[in-house]
């Protein structure tokens, strides 16, 4: 299977808008400055790779039961929701108009085409908010047929934004970014009636490694002024922010970073992380070890623990990540969906047929269900430990211990005036209530 690669760091960002939040169902509305906004954790979520093979998203999507089992895999891993992305190489219009797209697009994946309208009945049969990526180079009239699709299926509150093209300063067209700010403002015209909202792609970097042969800042700075010029962009409350951070650039401050380059075009914009991953590659299946696990819970919680970002998505599902699908053959036909399609540390029970979570979808699913599970009230980071407190939806507050050392740590906590103390194991997380009881602990002892 072929998996994309990231060289550097790269971000897409959007300005938050005063719509109502469509993760978590009944979480709190957004407010649209970024000052002003409740410290509420993001949203967890995958980013779908479905376009190389084999293709267990392609033939969930396509049939009722397949589409169900995804459905509770995902769930399994803690993912609310997710990011489908045309990438360049796919077209809602059919596979002679992907075909032209792709060859547009200098790219090569292979898959069997399939309607759009397979993954909007998805989405609609199972709750799970969704990111829909469009291309912009196909102009404004296919976004607009898909946006019409996406009202009368009903799925529109689902919808948390539209995403207007993947990465364009990696394009090999390639894209100048007068050129990207110019189709893409098309689109935001055109859809601007259907009342969504919008997820603007930006990057940040001094390398010159784009096709352009611009630095990150200059093309986004030249692609953010002239995108300015159409759409005024700190008049825009519906148009979102996404990042995409790899490696060493799954830390908090990072974000900060983002924010120099474009608060002076958008004062108020908030962040999607439509993919992120603590590898730039994952060779040798790290995400397979509790180590990596430990590693991805310290870093996330640090990220998440940003007010401006909104919602996280995880690169990779189901290629590798949080959850992975087998096919459960015997022996050499046995498939899963990890880098080299196999691995020898997977037990025959771990290849059974279906959908399987790894460490790390342990360390998401706890986060997203109890840790990081509502307002985050404080957050204290550290090396090896971390600590931090959240308000739930219900209103409880949680506290949560990251222990990723070889002895166990006590804490002295105050939350809410009143002292805890929280222990954790070696190399665990453990989450408490506002009176000391122990409500999880998670074991990831390497």
């Amino acid at each position: 299977m072929k998996i994309e690669r990231r060289p550097f760091l790269a971000i897409l960002l959007c300005c938050a808008g005063v719509l109502a939040n469509p993760f978590h169902g009944a979480r709190a509305q957004t407010e649209s400055r970024a000052g002003n906004t409740p410290r509420r954790a993001p949203a967890l979520g995958a980013d779908l790779v479905w376009a190389d093979g084999p293709h267990p998203l392609i033939e969930g999507w396509r049939d009722k039961g397949l589409g169900d089992e995804m459905a509770e895999g995902l769930k399994a891993a803690g993912i609310a929701t997710v990011r489908m992305s045309f990438h360049g190489f796919y077209s809602p219009r059919g596979p002679e108009a992907s075909a032209r797209v792709k060859a547009e697009n200098k790219l090569s994946n292979q898959y069997p085409w399939f309607p759009v309208d397979n993954f909007f009945d998805w989405v609609a049969a199972h709750d799970f908010t969704f990111i829909i990526g469009v291309n912009v180079e196909e102009g404004a009239d296919v976004a607009s047929e898909m946006a019409q699709k996406i009202i009368d299926k009903g799925i529109k509150p689902k919808l948390v934004a539209v995403e207007l093209s993947n990465e364009p300063w990696l394009n090999h067209r390639p894209w100048l970014p007068e050129e990207y700010a110019g189709r893409a403002a098309d689109v935001i015209e055109r859809l601007t009636p259907f009342g969504v909202r919008f997820a603007l792609p930006l990057t940040v970097g001094k390398d010159k490694n784009t096709p352009t042969k611009l630095s990150d800042n200059e093309w986004n700075t030249r692609m953010l002024r002239a995108l300015d010029g159409r759409v005024k962009l700190r008049e825009r409350p519906d148009i979102l922010g996404v990042l995409h951070l790899y490696g060493r650039g799954v830390r908090g401050g990072t974000v900060g970073q983002f924010n120099d380059l474009v608060r002076p075009f958008a004062p108020a914009m908030r962040y999607l992380v439509t993919e992120f991953n603590i590898r730039l590659g994952l060779e040798g299946n790290p995400h397979l070890t509790n180590k990596y696990a430990m590693e991805l819970a310290r870093k996330l919680a640090e990220v998440m623990a940003r007010p401006e970002v909104e919602a996280m998505y995880v690169h990779g599902v189901p290629y590798h990540s949080v959850v992975y699908w087998s096919n459960g053959k015997p022996n050499r036909k046995n498939r899963a969906t990890v880098i080299g399609q196999r691995d020898a540390r997977l037990t025959p029970e771990q290849l059974t047929r279906g959908w399987h979570v790894t460490p790390a979808g342990k360390v998401y699913r706890l986060y997203s269900e109890l840790a990081l599970n509502g307002e985050v009230v404080e957050f204290k980071g550290g090396d090896k430990q971390s600590y931090w407190t959240v308000k739930s939806p219900g209103g409880n507050l949680i506290t949560t211990l990251i222990n990723d050392s070889g002895k166990e740590s006590r804490k002295r906590i105050m939350v809410a005036g009143r002292e805890l103390t929280v222990t954790a194991p070696a190399r665990s997380i453990v989450c408490v209530d506002e009176g000391g009881r122990q409500l999880s602990k998670l074991t990831l002892t390497y």
